[in-house]
């Protein structure tokens, strides 16, 4: 014992304290969801339905029940058409009290009458017929053959028969008849004891008509039972056996009543007191119903064969609980964080052993609910599955935390979801380049200490970086102070020039919003030039055999470097190719600036600078984007003074505007010296 103790102890301290943990509070937290999913009061539809299941299951699989000595006397519908018959006469004392003196002859145990007695003193039969009656009563209880009446609950008011009846009949003789319902309206159990709000005690209709048969009968543990419907009864028609009782056909009630008790109750079409119970058929126009005079029947036949489902005490089936939802969370005290453990099939096995379990032990009259035990390891499962998901997520992010120090982030996704792509050959995307330029970086190297401009650079990178990888660009590579990033690849992107002109923008704000920070500080501020260009590039993996880099070439990347320097020359931050403001331009509001040849191309191009979102500018901006466009046509169709005046408009919508006091100035030395006849207005930049 003191061995397999100190194994148990040590393979816990080989677990993981924070598996442990969940394990011991999944198991008590499930547990005790389970235990009240199976209080009596959460009435499951779901648990009915398979508590319906089982007693079909038993019933079939143990045959009928043996026989319980209970003989129905049904007021059919055979007894309502009867000629000479009426609803007084079936009522009548009289007529019960023919029957009654029969069954007392005839030797039978005892007799239930599943009818409420007269709730006043109207007299309703004649005097003669009650006479009768209380004489066939006292005769009875002589004989000591007990007379059960039935009475019932209205709300919390049980509706007693008149005084008389009650003096003579005796209270101990009157059950309520009332059967409890469940969601379903089907009936399930029987009640055993009902209280009225002054505390006066009532006992069920068949239990006092059980305990009127096996006197030392005691009353089964709790407030109600549940009835096990797999009794057959033989069954008489009232005016049949009236008939024969007033013809004195005392050898019948010999052979069929004597020592079991007779219970009288309507089992006619016109009877209102009828239910759907767990063996009723489902037909066309619903359940089929049971009625009450025969569901007491079989409840006073379980009560008399002690066929009473008995379930755990509410501590032991929770402990019960406990033992099986921690054996469903075994997998996660014994699987590796880092693999599958084939131990995970255990929570879905125990589903099914549970199943198993309750329908054996419901074979043997002990009820485990079925639902709530199954919900709980269900939710165990489902536990063991997320645990094992976050931790498999941590692993991978950890890795990719890792890789990330080196390669971009969304590189570092495709590698561990698909690590094909680095055997992959480079193909042919459509994409927008995107470059940004430490401008100023050469004098700061010169003039600050060596780690505060190492710092500073840091700052620079993980400020323009984190806004590039936000807006999904693939940071490319880091050339000196530049940067280059990516969209389109090697995640395909409908929308690449849109995020990479917005991602522009937002960088241009977090350096502003930093260089307050760093002048409060006292240090050196930043400024950063960036150019935008859209086209087709050569993607993939290059290098040699030994080391790789994923990278895009192309004229498009080339394009896209030398539009930085071309911000110098305009006094610009942000300049986009003609073939990104064409499709951008839906959300992001360009200005035309010029059309230049850069170093290394023969034709010339548009150039646009990239202004702000479409929903964001301001009217003083679209004011100068107004004028500036209309001046900007004076000035390719040599109209330089029409171009001047409507440049100082631009210029007086914003004042700021540097790349408008650039073209005025233009301006003005080509109104002085006007060009020759074969300009053409594009701008010849030396600037790499």
């Amino acid at each position: 014992m003191g061995r397999t103790f100190s194994r148990l102890w040590g393979f816990l301290e080989k677990t993981s304290p924070r598996r442990l943990k969940i394990t011991l509070l999944g198991t008590l937290a499930l547990s005790a969801v389970a235990s009240l999913l199976a209080l009596p009061g959460t009435n499951l539809p779901l648990e009915g339905t398979v508590y319906d299941f089982l007693v079909e299951a038993r019933a079939k699989g143990a045959g009928a029940g043996s026989d319980p000595g209970v003989v129905i006397i049904a007021i059919d519908n055979q007894t309502h058409a009867r000629p000479q018959g009426s609803m007084a006469e079936i009522f009548s004392p009289g007529v019960y009290a023919t029957i009654l003196d029969s069954l007392i002859q005839a030797g039978a145990k005892a007799v239930a009458i599943h009818r409420p007695l007269p709730p006043s003193e109207s007299r309703l039969y004649a005097p003669r017929d009650e006479l009768a009656w209380w004489a066939a009563f006292a005769k009875a209880a002589r004989a000591g053959v007990q007379v059960i009446y039935g009475f019932r609950w209205l709300g919390d008011s049980p509706v007693l028969p008149s005084p008389r009846y009650v003096e003579i009949m005796g209270r101990g003789n009157l059950g309520f008849i009332n059967l409890p319902r469940d969601r379903d309206q089907k009936v399930r159990d029987c009640a055993l004891f009902w209280e009225d709000p002054s505390e006066k005690e009532y006992l069920g209709f068949a239990f006092l008509a059980a305990k009127a048969v096996n006197r030392e009968l005691a009353p089964p543990p709790g407030d109600h039972f549940y009835i096990d419907y797999r009794d057959s009864f033989l069954k008489f028609s009232f005016s049949d056996v009236y008939q024969r009782a007033l013809d004195g056909e005392l050898d019948f009630f010999k052979k069929h009543f004597q020592g079991k008790l007779a219970i009288i109750g309507d089992t006619s079409s016109l009877n209102l007191d009828s239910h759907p119970v767990p063996v009723s058929r489902y037909l066309s126009t619903g359940w089929e119903e049971m009625a009450a005079v025969e569901i007491q029947a079989h409840a006073i036949g379980t009560l008399l064969q002690r066929r009473l489902l008995k379930g755990p005490a509410p501590l032991v089936l929770w402990l019960f609980f406990v033992g099986v939802l921690f054996i469903a969370l075994a997998p996660l005290l014994l699987s590796d964080p880092r693999g599958v453990y084939p131990l995970s099939f255990l929570p879905p096995l125990f589903m099914g052993l549970y199943a198993l379990a309750a329908l054996f032990a419901f074979h043997r009259y002990v009820y485990l609910p079925l639902v709530p035990g199954l919900v709980a390891i269900l939710l165990a499962h489902l536990l063991y599955l997320r645990i094992r998901y976050k931790e498999t997520r941590l692993l991978a992010d950890t890795r990719s935390r890792a890789l990330n120090l080196y390669l971009d982030p969304a590189l570092t996704g495709q590698i561990i979801s698909d690590p094909e792509i680095l055997s992959r050959r480079g193909e042919k995307k459509a994409c927008t380049v995107f470059f940004a330029d430490f401008e100023g970086f050469t004098s700061l190297s010169e003039r600050m200490d060596t780690q505060d401009l190492v710092d500073l650079v840091n700052l620079y990178y993980d400020t323009m970086t984190s806004v590039i990888e936000n807006y999904d660009g693939f940071v490319d590579k880091f050339v000196g102070d530049a940067i280059m990033a990516v969209w389109g690849v090697p995640l395909s992107q409908p929308g690449h020039a849109v995020s990479a002109c917005l991602s522009a923008l937002e960088q241009r704000r977090r350096i502003e919003a930093l260089n307050l920070e760093l002048a409060r500080a006292g240090k050196p501020t930043l400024n950063a030039l960036m150019g935008l260009n859209t086209g087709a590039v050569l993607a993939g993996n290059i290098g040699g055999k030994k080391h790789k880099a994923y990278t895009v070439m192309g004229d498009a990347v080339n394009l896209a470097s030398r539009l930085v320097s071309v911000n110098k020359y305009f006094k610009t931050t942000i300049i986009a190719s003609e073939a990104t403001a064409l499709l951008a331009a839906a959300e992001i509001v360009f200005r035309p600036l010029d059309k230049v040849r850069v170093v290394g191309r023969q034709k010339s191009l548009n150039i646009y600078e990239v202004m702000g979102k479409r929903d964001e500018t301001s009217p003083e901006t679209a004011l100068m984007i107004n004028f500036f466009e209309r001046a900007l046509r004076r000035y390719f169709q040599r109209d330089f003074a029409g171009a001047l005046a409507r440049f100082e408009r631009a210029l007086a919508a914003r004042p700021d505007d540097r790349a408008t006091e650039f073209f005025m100035s233009r301006c003005r030395a080509y109104i002085k010296n006007p060009p020759g006849e074969d300009w053409d207005g594009v701008t010849e930049l030396e600037l790499k």
